[in-house]
């Protein structure tokens, strides 16, 4: 739900999307995203890339109900170990222009330390092991493809769960994030 909201709502908010437009949603995710439980159909070694949970999947209504509209969702299993690539394509009104689409999402995460908006399309490996999502999007006339790399233990859980607590609480969103801790190669103190 993380990644998906992240991507869409900014566009919906800024009434951009067209009124009869249900999103489409496609999210692939490591295999940690599976669960813990030890089965051969998740196991890393074992695991091609196939789509499953074809619109009954737990994430759906979540995602539905922080857009406000129904969507299709479509799972997928990827061979990888963490994180979440969700590419999610709308049709626009009629007359939405590239810079509408920019200025949406430069309103929506304004001063917003851990959504990144990109000049490329994002990839798990950057933001695996970060509490970042990265969003990067391509419109071809009324279509929009938005595309949104998250780390679902992090950003899709615990750094959420934190980032959350720090809002609640009125500290800055990245506290406890980064301290003493190397992301992804990264010292932030």
């Amino acid at each position: 739900p993380t990644a998906c909201t992240l991507a869409l709502l900014p566009l919906l908010k800024a009434g951009l999307v067209a009124d009869n437009c249900i999103p489409v949603i496609n999210a692939t995710s490591g295999v940690s995203g599976a669960g813990r439980k030890a089965a051969l159909s998740t196991s890393f070694c074992e695991v091609g890339l196939n789509a499953y949970g074809f619109f009954k999947h737990r994430h759906r209504p979540e995602i539905e109900q922080n857009l406000g509209r129904k969507v299709v969702f479509t799972p997928h299993l990827g061979n990888f170990k963490r994180g979440i690539l969700a590419t999610s394509v709308v049709t626009l009104k009629a007359g939405v222009t590239p810079e509408q689409v920019t200025a949406a999402f430069n309103n929506a995460y304004a001063g917003k330390p851990l959504v990144r908006l990109v000049s490329h399309s994002p990839n798990v490996a950057d933001v695996a092991g970060t509490p970042y999502c990265d969003i990067h999007w391509q419109q071809d006339g009324e279509q929009l493809v938005v595309v949104s790399a998250i780390d679902n233990l992090l950003k899709g859980a615990a750094a959420q769960a934190m980032q959350a607590a720090n809002v609640r609480f009125g500290k800055p969103e990245t506290a406890g994030l980064f301290t003493g801790v190397s992301l992804a190669g990264v010292s932030h103190e």
